[in-house]
């Protein structure tokens, strides 16, 4: 494993963006952190909350490998590996969402890009760590509570996700803590909101379901919304 070059960073608009802006400065992979992030950003051109100092944001940057579907989801066993080492027992939501009972605690964004024909990935990731104050639209939003260093837990989890080349073994660490198998969620397809029970993945990390039609179908972008019962 090649060693990981570390940028940090005080106030960015976004890691991500700072990475695809500077990928000919940068020897990889490079990690980049920042204690505020102004316009951090999440999926479907969501904003992603960075107060200052009180999240861990960060954007591992390297050269794209030949097969790029399992990134986030090997991200989120990173994640998810990284803080077990704390004591904490974390959990996911598919597809990027890191979850703590049921607040989200960590948002992850893996963006493509090119530069000079060749292709790379900014892999975006945001905990919170002790941020106690979220804006009101934010739903289920929540926080690690640990008192860790920031440089080292991401340091940690840029280890781990690249040391992870086998896709069994991401999809079976994935599936084992994917919090919404068997329950009841909602999705919206075609401008159709449906109602299914999730059964599991598939080899893409793709979500399987069963509508409550009984047709079975499979997900492989977008967002679903868990039933609480």
């Amino acid at each position: 494993m090649k060693p990981i070059t570390l940028v940090t960073l005080g106030t960015v608009g976004s890691t991500n963006t700072y990475a695809k802006q500077n990928i000919q400065a940068l020897t990889l992979p490079s990690l980049i952190t920042a204690d505020k992030q102004t316009a951090g950003r999440g999926r479907h051109g969501k904003s992603f909350y960075s107060p200052d100092k009180t999240g861990l944001y960060m954007t591992l940057v390297f050269e794209a490998p030949d097969e790029c579907e399992l990134i986030t989801p090997a991200a989120a066993v990173a994640v998810c590996n990284a803080l077990e080492s704390y004591g904490i027992n974390p959990q996911i939501k598919w597809v990027n969402d890191v979850y703590i009972g049921m607040l989200k605690v960590c948002g992850i964004l893996a963006e493509s890009f090119l530069h000079n024909g060749k292709k790379y990935i900014a892999l975006g990731i945001g905990i919170n760590l002790t941020t106690n104050d979220f804006p009101s639209d934010i739903p289920n939003p929540g926080s690690i509570n640990i008192d860790c260093n920031k440089t080292e837990l991401a340091l940690m989890i840029s280890e781990q996700f690249l040391s992870l080349t086998d896709s069994k073994y991401i999809l079976d660490e994935y599936e084992k803590r994917l919090f919404v198998i068997g329950k009841e969620v909602s999705y919206t397809k075609n401008g159709t909101e449906f109602t299914a029970t999730v059964k599991g993945i598939n080899s893409l990390c793709n979500l399987i379901v069963c509508r409550s039609d009984g047709i079975e179908e499979t997900l492989s972008s977008g967002e679903i919304s868990v039933k609480m019962r």
